[in-house]
């Protein structure tokens, strides 16, 4: 963890999380591997969150759920878990965790700072806690997850620079 700028009323730090993409119909054969799993159900509506101690699991699409793991854990559990998931001829699971770089945005100021770089409204009345996103943020594919405290950003590595940049641009206009 890396802090990238604490100012204004905002605190935002850029993460390395371990992070796996489940792609599967929902049925109860995938409900029943991942919670055997995870010890967590997956959310049935879209762009809904469940979390608990270790990890936190948004449906992103009809088809997809994004597992972000809060606490990193070795390589070898890690593997063994994606070929559980994969082990069933209904889930579809991808290692994401070297492509994708999350962005931790905690504090007062935090909604009215990423306010500046979207057209997306973070206000609480439009983007309720536990729920996720996918959108531009400056001009960059991402997904945010809203955990009522915190908003992690997730974003493609090759972005993640220039997000950073324009994070900090936003928090000193």
């Amino acid at each position: 963890m890396k802090d990238v700028i604490r100012s204004n009323g905002i605190e935002i730090k850029k993460i390395i999380s371990q992070q796996i993409v489940l792609r599967s119909s929902g049925n109860s054969e995938f409900n029943g591997v991942v919670n055997k799993a995870l010890k967590l159900l997956p959310p049935s509506d879209n762009l809904r969150i469940v979390t608990n101690d270790n990890f936190i699991l948004a449906k992103m699409s009809f088809d997809q759920w994004n597992l972000v793991f809060k606490k990193d854990i070795e390589q070898k559990k890690f593997h063994k878990l994606c070929d559980t998931f994969n082990k069933s001829s209904s889930i579809l699971a991808t290692n994401l965790t070297d492509s994708q770089i999350f962005f931790q945005v905690g504090g007062d100021n935090a909604t009215m700072i990423l306010n500046k770089l979207t057209h997306f409204d973070f206000r609480e009345k439009s983007f309720k806690p536990f729920t996720a996103a996918q959108t531009l943020l400056a001009r960059i594919d991402c997904s945010i997850f809203n955990l009522d405290n915190v908003i992690l950003l997730s974003c493609g590595r090759s972005f993640s620079d220039y997000l950073e940049d324009r994070l900090i641009d936003a928090v000193n206009l």
